[in-house]
Order: structure tokens, then sequence, then C-alpha cells
């Protein structure tokens, strides 16, 4: 639903409400997708996130976009002996990446998301035990062979909820007021005039 979130995820929600027959007020925790990411996407996703929470009084669970990325690969059983970089498109040719590793059994960031419009000097870049989901940016497509590519993996709210599940199991809740979006340094569509 492109550019359409604002209108209809109040009544979206209520819906999946009634049909699991659960009062909001029986919420422990809020899981969304915290970015980095579309700017009105994420902040709409952090407000109506933190306003169920304090009608809850639950906590809300933050959830990168490029984890969700990563725990969707590894969900589809892609090979990835070190571990992966989430690319995620911001603009025209600008990406997000961030790379994660399989500790104990869970995807912990190794580097967190960066803005880049050329490839970055990472070593994960460039070793083949590294795998990148997410589309391919046009300055790493000679760079990193296609057979590293994940691109047909695709994240959702359920990808979402299961990891928030899981960050409410380890008590990592937040209270709502710190459920903020990601914000990348240096991400602004905005430029300086001249």
């Amino acid at each position: 639903m492109e550019r359409m979130h604002n209108e209809y995820v109040l009544e979206l929600i209520d819906g999946v409400m009634r049909r699991a027959r659960l009062a909001p007020t029986s919420l422990d925790g809020v899981a969304f997708g915290c970015g980095p990411g579309s700017f009105t996407g994420v902040r709409i996703a952090a407000s109506v996130a933190q306003g169920i929470a304090f009608g809850a009084n639950a906590c809300v669970l933050p959830i990168a976009s490029t984890l969700a990325l990563a725990d969707a690969a590894r969900a589809k059983e892609v090979d990835m002996p070190d571990g992966v970089v989430a690319v995620i498109r911001s603009r025209r040719d600008a990406y997000y990446l961030a790379s994660l590793r399989c500790v104990d059994g869970r995807l912990v960031p190794r580097r967190e998301a960066c803005l880049f419009e050329g490839p970055p000097d990472w070593q994960e870049i460039n070793d083949p035990r590294w795998r990148l989901a997410g589309p391919i940016p046009s300055w790493l497509a000679e760079v990193v062979p296609i057979e590293r590519w994940c691109t047909d993996i695709a994240t959702d709210g359920t990808v979402v909820a299961r990891l928030g599940l899981a960050a409410l199991l380890r008590d990592e809740g937040q209270a709502p007021e710190f459920g903020l979006p990601i914000y990348v340094r240096g991400d602004s569509p905005w430029r300086a005039s001249r």
C-alpha cells in the first residue's frame, strides 16, 4: 500500500485485533519497523506504535529494516557462512547498507546502517563468505558477483512480529517515548542551494 499507510493503518490494525479476539489493553509489546527507510513511513510506524503502546501500557520494540531483511534471508535458508549485508534502497542511487553476523543463533549488527552512493570500503563486500540481500545498486553490480546476491527476499509484518516477540522475550522492550525511527546521518533529500 504505497503512500496510503496513514489513511488505513489504524483500520487495518483494528481488523487484525478483532480477528485475533484481542483487546488493545491485552498487549505486552508493540513491534514496528523503525527504518531506515522512507522518512514518512517510519514516522507513521513509530507514532502509531507509540500511541498503541501508551494506550495499552505496553512497551515498544523497534525493529530495524536491515535486521528484518537479514532475518528474512536467513528464514529462506540462504547460505551465509559469515553473515549478510542487508541492502535497502533509499532514493535514486543511494542505498542503506548494514552488515549482520549470526551469533548464538541470533543476527547481530557488525556494522550499523549507513547511507552509500558508492561501494563502501568494507571487508564484507569483497569476502565470498558474506551474502548480500536486497536490490543490487548499480555501483555494486560489477563489484559483487551475482551468485552472492539474494534479490528475491521480502519482508513483511510477520518478520517484524517474529523479531519483536523474540526481543520481548529477551526483555528488550522500551518505554513508548523511546520508540523512535532510525535516522541515518546524511540521509536527506534536501540539498543546500548555492
